[in-house]
């Protein structure tokens, strides 16, 4: 990054560089210097954190105001904002001042993208620690799911079984039933699980910034015929993809096989989102495993594999792993039964 100045607000990006776990600064990287930019509550945390290791400002009257002025003191012309998770309004008003003060910008989104696609083995043990913990919990909480439970009752349950593992979930847990299981991202409610039931679980949390997810459909009781076909259908589908991860696969052909599955039995438009997404800080990010990727697996990626078949004020299935990609092929993070 040498004669190039960047600016992170992203809080993701910033831990991935620096290790700060805590939020509410700026960070300028200027001839491969940190340079903070602060508000006085996290003074001294900021401090703490990097020691001798950065520059330091306080903000005065705003951030974009401090921004500026560093801007004039180090004679910075062109600044590159780092623009993958940054407010709209944040972005107009940084656009106004900077370009009244003569310092041009542009975007950047592929820099961090690109560099956090590839986990280092202190990420992979993080994201395994992960899947591990989600894994558990799964099978923990199941084993206490009974008729007469609401949805709400699985979900607390859920996060008090993460809050045990001193963890946090990585997105708000789905627990769909019954009809509800056809909406890919139900909210929760009070349906109460019936004897003989459908369940649809997506969860996950994280491990020391790290992220896991994984999702399972299963039964109170015995399945019908039609539920039990469509269960298998999603699980060849989910086995088909998985069985083909391998370094130097295209993203596309893993998400053309699942689809091809589910097209062979008729329901290919009942399968309405991609096959998977990358896995690390957040839990989406690159690469995307659709139709339209144009990424190329490689070692040490991260990512999900999961199909899902959904009829409409009836039922849905999903099944979901986490997984990392290897030199030999792949290894299944995640490790609830199905």
């Amino acid at each position: 990054m040498k004669n190039t100045t960047l600016l992170l607000t992203n809080s993701k990006n910033i831990f991935y560089l620096t290790g700060a776990t805590f939020e509410g600064f700026w960070l300028l990287i200027h001839n491969n210097k940190f340079i903070v930019i602060t508000s006085q509550m996290i003074f001294g945390q900021v401090k703490q954190h990097f020691k001798n290791k950065a520059k330091i400002f306080v903000i005065k009257t705003s951030f974009s105001d401090e921004l500026i002025e560093i801007c004039k003191r180090y004679k910075i012309k062109n600044l590159s904002i780092d623009t993958t998770d940054i407010d709209y309004n944040l972005f107009q008003l940084l656009n106004t001042k900077l370009q009244k003060n003569n310092i041009s910008f542009s975007a950047d989104t592929d820099t961090f993208s690109k560099k956090r696609i590839i986990k280092n083995s202190r990420e992979i043990k993080n994201i395994q620690k992960a899947c591990a913990i989600v894994s558990e919990v799964f099978e923990t909480v199941k084993k206490k799911i009974v008729p007469g439970m609401t949805e709400l009752d699985i979900h607390f349950k859920i996060e008090e079984e993460f809050a045990k593992k001193h963890v946090v979930q990585s997105f708000k847990t789905i627990v769909a039933s019954g009809p509800n299981s056809a909406n890919p991202h139900h909210i929760s409610g009070n349906r109460k699980i019936q004897k003989n039931d459908i369940v649809l679980i997506d969860m996950g949390c994280i491990y020391n910034g790290y992220c896991s997810d994984l999702t399972r459909t299963f039964f109170t009781g015995k399945a019908n015929k039609h539920q039990k076909k469509i269960w298998d259908i999603v699980k060849l589908a989910h086995d088909k993809a998985l069985i083909n991860v391998k370094q130097e696969m295209k993203a596309s052909d893993i998400d053309l096989l699942a689809r091809q599955e589910i097209k062979k039995e008729g329901y290919e438009k009942n399968f309405i989102h991609t096959t998977g997404h990358g896995v690390g800080l957040n839990i989406h990010e690159a690469p995307s495993i659709s139709a339209k990727s144009k990424e190329i697996l490689k070692d040490s990626m991260v990512i999900t594999i999961e199909p899902g078949i959904y009829l409409d004020k009836k039922f849905g299935v999903r099944i979901e792993d986490t997984v990392l990609v290897t030199k030999k092929g792949y290894k299944v993070l995640t490790t609830a039964k199905y």
